[in-house]
């Protein structure tokens, strides 16, 4: 099939550089760490799809493949910039003098303990587990925050090493299955890479209360569903292209919590018992970016599923654990087509966004913190013209990991909109 040539929506203010200029500092920045970039695209047109890999003396780095959306640019600086956090965001690189021990019971009574993962720390023994030192985005104190939380990387053969070298003898097994890369971003500057970071946390926690709302609560709540003519050329341009490329209509499921952060979710049905994961999601200020990062990632899934295999070695293993408990199935297999057949049609409202990634990030924390929700970063990697970084939202919902098929409960959060407060 050939692409549909349109003009891809702008980034709305999250990026300070254009995509060319961003692909530039990306290749300076890979070329720093004494690497190369395998670049090519996957489904060459506007709109996109691109892969990297990243190589050491012409061998490939078992985490460093990433892909990229959107535009023919966009899709390029994003594969750069996503295979350069995959390889950043892992074990190697880390020194283990870096890794402070803190009391497994210390860190569930502090401000992390609003995580689910970090609560559950309580419930087991008071051990020392190994902790990274994040910074406060909203002026409150700094906290030790455990790797094992945004790092799954840490917990497997991988960090075996890491681990003995820090000291780090806590059994995991009670908590491993809520670790996930959450909160992680790449960007020329640390406000850019944080910025993507939120947006992240957001779309997560969105994805997550909507499918606690969708399969967890008695009776369902009704979902929205955005009106495709409403949509600006742009995006309905970009769903039209989707829609063909794929065969399937595409349904723009609008996720959007008490946060008032735009979320959505393009969404494809599967077949009956099998899990839908022809998907994309993307939260923004900027509604019109929100839904068409969401698009967007729903055609790369779909144009990379012959990767899969090919670069498996690079990929989470797929399993699931979730056919004993029916509640958890549901969420698993994600089949929205009853609640599609019910769900109120909302027209698309455009949104007034900043200008620039510091404007984003400042009305990002302020709208977090009128909702009760304290920041933490780590600068994990920066230099001139790369910022990798990890951002932690404790109290956000990370129960989307339910759709890989882990065995999790919600927190606080979901726990009290199934109970309808």
């Amino acid at each position: 099939m050939t692409t549909t040539t349109h003009t891809a929506p702008p980034q709305s203010g999250e990026r300070s550089l254009t995509p060319q200029q961003a692909s530039a500092r990306a290749v300076s920045a890979i070329a720093a760490l004494g690497l190369e970039a395998d670049l090519a695209p996957v489904l060459d047109g506007d709109p996109g799809t691109w892969r990297c890999v990243l190589l050491r003396g012409g061998v490939p780095l078992r985490t460093g493949l990433g892909l990229g959306k959107g535009s023919r640019a966009e899709a390029r600086a994003g594969a750069l910039f996503e295979a350069l956090e995959h390889q950043l965001s892992g074990v190697e690189g880390l020194a283990a003098s870096e890794i402070r021990l803190a009391s497994a019971h210390r860190v569930a009574g502090g401000p992390l303990g609003r995580d689910v993962a970090a609560a559950l720390l309580a419930q087991a023994p008071d051990r020392p587990l190994g902790c990274l030192p994040y910074r406060s985005l909203d002026g409150g104190p700094d906290v030790d925050v455990p790797l094992f939380l945004s790092m799954p990387e840490y917990l497997r053969a991988e960090g075996e090493d890491l681990r003995r070298q820090a000291g780090d003898t806590y059994d995991y097994r009670s908590v491993g299955r809520y670790s996930v890369n959450n909160g992680w971003a790449a960007g020329v500057d640390p406000v850019e890479a944080a910025v993507h970071a939120i947006n992240e946390l957001i779309e997560r926690d969105a994805l997550s209360m909507l499918l606690i709302g969708s399969f967890l609560c008695e009776p369902a709540r009704r979902i929205g569903v955005v009106d495709p003519a409403t949509l600006p050329p742009g995006p309905a341009a970009l769903l039209g292209f989707a829609g063909a490329r794929t065969g399937r209509p595409v349904h723009l499921i609008d996720m959007t919590t008490d946060l008032g952060v735009p979320a959505y979710a393009a969404h494809q049905s599967a077949p009956p018992g099998q899990p839908a994961r022809i998907c994309g999601w993307g939260a923004s200020l900027s509604r019109e970016y929100a839904i068409s990062r969401a698009v967007s990632e729903l055609v790369q899934l779909h144009s990379t599923m012959g990767l899969r295999e090919q670069y498996a070695h690079l990929l989470p293993e797929q399993r699931d654990d979730t056919g004993p408990y029916p509640g958890l199935r549901a969420c698993y297999l994600s089949d929205f087509s009853a609640a599609l057949a019910t769900a109120e049609v909302r027209p698309f409202e455009p949104t007034a966004v900043p200008a620039t990634p510091g404007g984003h990030l400042d009305q990002l924390l302020a709208l977090l913190a009128d909702h009760g929700f304290a920041v933490y970063r780590r600068d994990h990697h920066v230099t001139p013209d790369l910022a990798v970084v990890n951002v932690l939202v404790p109290g956000l919902e990370r129960f989307m990991l339910v759709t890989d098929g882990q065995v999790v409960v919600p927190g606080e959060r979901g726990l009290a909109a199934a109970r309808g407060e």
